[in-house]
C-alpha cells in the first residue's frame, strides 16, 4: 500500500503537480550558470529586513499560483553583497528580471502587493515589458507595424499633457496585461524629440491619441482625456478587434482635431510642433488679441464692449525687421522698456552659446512682428548681466517692462518660439460658467475679472497678466448671471478674483492702480502646495521668507505619495487658517510658502544642501533662503514630524525664531564672516579715527572678497540650482 502511494507521488512529482514552484537559492558561484538561459525572476533580500519578511508570504503565494514559463530565484544580499551590488540593488526587497543572463531595466522595489508582483512578472514575459511602450523614430516602424496600437503623442512642456499623464499611466498599468492577450499595445511618442514622426502620424496638437492597426491610421480618440472616459473607450477595443471591425475599417477622411480648443495650443508653453498639412492648421494668436475658448464658430462680434474695444485697437508690431537686436549696457534699459523681449545672455567663448547662435538668429526671423529678440554679450556687459542675475551661459529670459521669466527648455527653434508665443497668450472671454470650470480643472490657479463695459478696467487687468506671463490663466466674464454663478456670495461688480485650492479670494484693492493689481497677482500666482521645479525654484525661494518643503519619495508608490503630499497640504491649509484668524501675531511680516519636491529626482541636491538622506524620506525642511539657513529639527531637537500638527508647529516655531538653524555655508565661510565682524568691532573700539575707519572698510572688503572666492569654490553649496556651463 505504501509502495503504491509512493509511486503515485513520484508520478505526480514527475508531472509537476505534486509540489508548488520553488524559488532556487542563488549565490555568487551559481548565479551566472543558472540564469544563462530563459527568463528568471530573482528576489534580492536580507533575512534581517522586516519588509523582506513581510514580502515573503506574498512571494510564495505568487510562486504557488504561477503558470508562466519563468524560473524563480533568490539571493541573500548579506551573504552575497558584491553580487547584489553588481545588480544595482540599493534596498530590500528588490525583484529583478534576467533574460538569458542579461539583466532587464525594470525592477520591483519594496514590500509590494501580490497583485503588483503578479503584474510585474506578467510584464517580464510579455513582448514589451513597458505598459506604455516608448516609441521613437528609430523603433516605431519595427514595433507598430504589427498589431493594434493606441499611441499617445505629447510634448513634455504641454500643461494638458502633464495633466493627462497620470490618467494614461493608470490605464496602461491596469489594462496592458489584458490587452496584450488580444495584441493591443499602449505606446507614447515625445513629439519634441520626434517631430517628423508626429507630423507623419497626423498630429496637430498635444496631447493626441491615435489608434493604429498594423501601422495604418484608424481613428483619433476624440474624447476627454480623463480616466473614466478613456477607460470606457479602451474597454471596447478587444471586442472591436475580435469582431474584425478594425481590420475592415478603411482610412477615414482627416478632419480637424476637435478634442482640444485651438486656443489651448496657443496658451500652452511649448504645445505646438512643426505645422502639418494633413489636418487644418490654425495660427497662434498675436500677442494683442483676446482669445475665445469656445470650440464652435466664433460669434461675429465680441461678447461685450470691453472686449470689442480691446479687439478693435490697432495691433502693435514688434520686431518688424525680423532681426536679433544687439543689446548693450548703454541701450538695454531703453530698448527693453517697451514691448516683450526674448533675450539671450551669452559669452563668446561658451560652446553652448556658439551652438545656439544660428538657432537664435532663425528665431529672430520666425518671431517677426510678434516679439523682439535680443542678445547681450556678458563679456562686454558684465555688470548688466550681473544685474539680470545671469549665473550661467547661455541664459534665455523673456522680459516685458520689468518682469522676466527664465526659459529652461530645449534650445531648438520650434521649442523657443512656441514658449514665447505661449507665454504671451491672451486672456479668455468666458460666456458660460462651464468654460471657467474647465479652466479651473486645467490650471492650479485661475483668475476671473468681471467689470463694466467701458473697457478701462479689463484692459488694465489684461495688460498686467500678460506682462506677468499669466494671461492664459485669466477669464474675462461680461455676463452678470455667469459671474454670480461663479462668485457666489462674493459677487460684486467690478471684481477681480482668484480660484485656487478649492476656494476663491477677491481682490480688495484699487482697480485703477497697476502696482496694486500686479502686487496682488504676484502674491496669488502659486497654489497652496506647488511642486518645486527648476522653473519655479527661484520664485519659491526668494519670494518667501520661509519655504516649507516636503521631500517626498515619489518611487514609493502612488498611494504613499498622495498620502505624504496630502499631509503637507493639510499643514499648509492649517497654517493659512491660522493666519486668516489671527489679526495680530508675530508672523504678520513673514511670508511663508509651502511646496513639495520629488525626492528621487532631486536626491543629490537634497542630500548635499539639506543633509537629508533617502532613508529619512518623507521629510520636511523649512528653508530661510535670505539667511542661507534651514531647519530640519523641531523645538525639542527631533526630526520634524511628518504630520499636519508636527509641520504646523515647526513652522510657527521657525518664524518665531525658536528653532536651531543649520547653514548651507561651509565652516570656512561662516568663520570668515564672524572674524570679519569681530575685527571691525575691535578696531573701531580701540581706534576711533577716520584713518582707522578707512582701514577697517578696506579690511572688510578684503574679507568679503575672500568669502566670495571661497563660496565660489564650494561648487555653489547654497540653495541656488546649478546652471549650464
Amino acid at each position: 500500500m505504501h509502495l503504491k502511494i509512493w509511486s503515485l507521488w513520484l508520478l505526480l512529482a514527475y508531472l509537476g503537480l505534486a509540489a508548488p514552484v520553488k524559488s532556487l537559492v542563488l549565490d555568487t558561484l551559481t548565479f551566472k550558470e543558472r540564469t544563462a538561459r530563459g527568463t528568471w525572476i530573482v528576489k534580492h533580500f536580507s533575512p534581517q529586513c522586516k519588509h523582506c519578511r513581510s514580502f515573503q508570504p506574498k512571494w510564495e503565494q505568487v510562486l504557488a499560483g504561477n503558470s508562466l514559463d519563468v524560473s524563480f530565484g533568490e539571493i541573500n544580499c548579506l551573504e552575497n553583497e558584491a553580487l547584489c551590488d553588481s545588480h544595482k540593488v540599493t534596498s530590500w526587497p528588490t525583484v529583478v528580471v534576467f533574460q538569458d543572463g542579461q539583466q532587464q531595466p525594470h525592477a520591483l522595489v519594496g514590500d509590494e502587493t501580490v497583485e503588483a508582483l503578479q503584474s510585474f512578472i506578467s510584464r517580464a514575459t510579455r513582448k514589451f515589458a513597458e505598459n506604455s511602450v516608448v516609441l521613437n523614430s528609430q523603433n516605431y516602424t519595427q514595433y507598430a507595424h504589427r498589431g493594434v496600437w493606441l499611441v499617445k503623442h505629447y510634448s513634455p512642456f504641454c500643461p494638458h499633457c502633464r495633466r493627462m499623464a497620470p490618467h494614461w499611466k493608470r490605464l496602461a498599468d491596469e489594462l496592458a496585461d489584458k490587452f496584450a492577450e488580444d495584441g493591443i499595445w499602449f505606446g507614447e511618442v515625445n513629439c519634441i524629440e520626434n517631430g517628423k514622426l508626429c507630423e507623419d502620424n497626423l498630429v496637430d496638437g498635444y496631447p493626441t491619441v491615435n489608434l493604429f492597426v498594423d501601422g495604418r491610421f484608424i481613428e483619433e480618440m476624440l474624447i476627454k482625456y480623463e480616466y473614466p472616459v478613456m477607460k470606457e473607450y479602451m474597454l471596447k477595443l478587444p471586442q472591436r478587434v475580435r469582431s474584425g471591425e478594425l481590420a475592415a475599417k478603411k482610412d477615414e477622411p482627416v478632419v480637424a482635431n476637435d478634442n482640444r480648443d485651438w486656443d489651448d495650443m496657443a496658451n500652452d508653453a511649448v504645445d505646438v510642433a512643426k505645422p502639418v498639412t494633413s489636418k487644418a492648421v490654425v495660427e497662434a494668436p498675436s500677442p494683442n488679441a483676446i482669445v475665445e475658448t469656445v470650440s464652435k464658430p466664433a460669434d461675429p462680434a465680441p461678447a461685450n464692449a470691453a472686449a470689442a474695444a480691446a479687439a478693435s485697437e490697432p495691433e502693435e508690431q514688434y520686431n518688424v525687421d525680423g532681426q536679433v537686436v544687439v543689446l548693450t549696457k548703454e541701450n538695454f534699459a531703453e530698448k527693453t522698456a517697451t514691448g516683450p523681449w526674448f533675450v539671450e545672455f551669452y559669452a563668446p567663448w561658451c560652446p553652448h552659446c556658439q551652438h545656439l547662435a544660428p538657432e537664435w538668429e532663425r528665431l529672430g526671423a520666425a518671431a517677426r512682428g510678434k516679439i523682439n529678440i535680443g542678445k547681450v554679450d556678458c563679456d562686454e556687459a558684465g555688470q548688466l548681466c550681473s544685474d539680470q542675475n545671469v549665473q550661467g551661459f547661455p541664459t534665455l529670459k523673456l522680459i516685458w517692462e520689468g518682469q522676466s521669466l527664465v526659459y529652461k527648455g530645449p534650445r531648438e527653434l520650434e521649442n523657443m518660439h512656441s514658449f514665447a508665443q505661449g507665454m504671451l497668450a491672451q486672456p479668455r472671454v468666458i460666456k458660460e460658467a462651464e468654460q471657467m470650470q474647465q479652466m479651473r480643472h486645467d490650471n492650479d490657479v485661475v483668475f476671473m475679472f468681471h467689470g463694466d463695459s467701458n473697457g478701462d478696467a479689463v484692459k488694465r487687468i489684461s495688460t498686467n497678466v500678460r506682462k506677468m506671463f499669466m494671461a492664459g490663466q485669466l477669464g474675462i466674464v461680461a455676463d452678470a448671471k455667469v459671474a454670480k454663478e461663479l462668485a457666489g456670495d462674493s459677487y460684486k461688480k467690478p471684481m477681480l478674483a482668484v480660484f485656487k485650492d478649492g476656494r476663491s479670494v477677491v481682490y480688495g484693492g484699487s482697480l485703477a492702480s497697476d502696482d496694486a493689481i500686479r502686487e496682488w497677482l504676484y502674491a496669488e500666482r502659486f497654489p497652496l502646495l506647488p511642486e518645486f521645479t527648476r522653473e519655479n525654484a527661484d520664485s519659491l525661494f526668494y519670494d518667501s521668507d520661509f519655504l516649507v518643503l516636503g521631500v517626498l519619495p515619489t518611487d514609493a508608490g502612488r498611494s504613499s505619495l498622495d498620502a505624504s503630499r496630502e499631509t503637507v497640504r493639510s499643514a499648509a491649509v492649517e497654517y493659512q487658517k491660522y493666519l486668516d484668524k489671527s489679526a495680530q501675531h508675530p508672523e504678520q511680516g513673514s511670508k511663508v510658502r509651502f511646496a513639495w519636491i520629488d525626492g528621487p529626482k532631486w536626491s543629490s541636491y537634497v542630500e548635499r544642501v539639506f543633509q537629508i538622506p533617502q532613508s529619512e524620506w518623507p521629510s520636511v525642511v523649512i528653508v530661510q533662503s535670505s539667511e542661507d539657513q534651514f531647519y530640519t529639527l523641531d523645538i525639542s531637537g527631533r526630526k520634524i514630524e511628518m504630520s499636519k500638527l508636527g509641520i504646523f508647529m515647526a513652522v510657527r516655531a521657525a518664524v518665531d525664531g525658536k528653532l536651531k538653524p543649520q547653514s548651507t555655508k561651509s565652516i570656512l565661510v561662516r568663520g570668515a564672516k564672524v572674524i570679519g565682524h569681530m575685527a571691525a568691532a575691535i578696531w573701531a573700539f580701540f581706534f576711533g579715527s577716520i584713518l582707522s575707519t578707512l582701514v577697517t572698510i578696506a579690511g572688510i572688503a578684503l574679507l568679503a572678497y575672500i568669502v566670495k572666492r571661497t563660496r565660489g569654490a564650494e561648487n555653489r553649496n547654497g540653495f541656488n540650482l546649478v546652471k549650464a556651463d
